[in-house]
């Protein structure tokens, strides 16, 4: 009685789960505007997760790259990279006029962040201190809890 009970319960589960959607593939992309002179004008970022298709995660981040940030630096809109379940950060120096910016994309969120940090620093010079993650997100199973459909809100240094 109780091995039919346990073949039931396993059948109506397969039953139930069989059929439930997968989930659609995200994926997420970051644009970058940077002129080369971030103390003097500053950098624009978009970056954009969970997104239907790679081409929507493209023009997400684009389109949010062109509008945030200094007009040198939006002119400079570029796609820097598209992804698919990973992590996204950018850390930066806040100060207005400093040159510290870093942006990474990992498998988790903790590594995205160490490294935007790392790339922060690198750039900072007597700075680096001042450093700071700014942002990060997830796509799609990238580090699974943290995902935050959208797009990045502070859009870079002015």
């Amino acid at each position: 009685m109780f091995k039919r009970l346990v073949s039931l319960m396993a059948l109506c589960c397969a039953l139930f789960v069989a059929p439930w959607p997968q989930g659609a593939a995200a994926e997420g992309a970051i644009a970058l505007g940077v002129t080369g002179n971030i103390a003097k004008d500053g950098y624009s970022i978009g970056i954009n997760t969970n997104s239907d298709s790679e081409a929507q995660a493209r023009d997400a981040a684009l389109k949010y790259c062109r509008s945030h940030g200094s007009d040198a630096a939006r002119a400079k809109c570029e796609i820097f990279a598209a992804f698919r379940n990973q992590c996204a950060a950018e850390a930066e120096d806040p100060q207005p006029g400093t040159p510290g910016a870093g942006w990474a994309i990992a498998t988790d969120k903790a590594v995205a962040e160490k490294m935007a940090m790392m790339n922060c620093l690198a750039t900072a010079g007597d700075r680096g201190s001042s450093c700071k993650v700014v942002t990060s997100m997830c796509d799609g199973n990238g580090d699974i809890g943290t995902a935050a459909p959208g797009i990045k809100p502070s859009g870079g240094k002015q």
